[in-house]
């Protein structure tokens, strides 16, 4: 994996935690602004859950992807 490839795969994947982090953020300062408390913030954790799982996922994917590419690729060379 190049550097420009790792730093590339960094940000995409920091902005997409920091966006499922966001979303619960901003349903539990609503919540807490109107006086429910956390408790309606906390009705969509399964959902919260359920993208951070598949982010990681696909997170360990790609890697899996970049890793299986490169392996391929020193096999050519050495054919070569």
């Amino acid at each position: 994996m190049t550097k420009k490839e790792r730093d590339e795969l960094i940000r995409r994947y920091a902005i997409g935690y920091g966006s499922i982090f966001a979303i619960f953020a901003a349903f539990a300062i609503v919540s807490i602004w109107y006086g429910a408390g956390w408790r309606p913030a906390l009705s969509g954790t399964p959902a919260y859950i359920s993208l951070f799982i598949l982010m990681t996922f696909n997170l360990l994917r790609d890697i899996y992807r970049i890793r299986k590419r490169e392996s391929e690729e020193k096999k050519t060379e050495e054919k070569d």
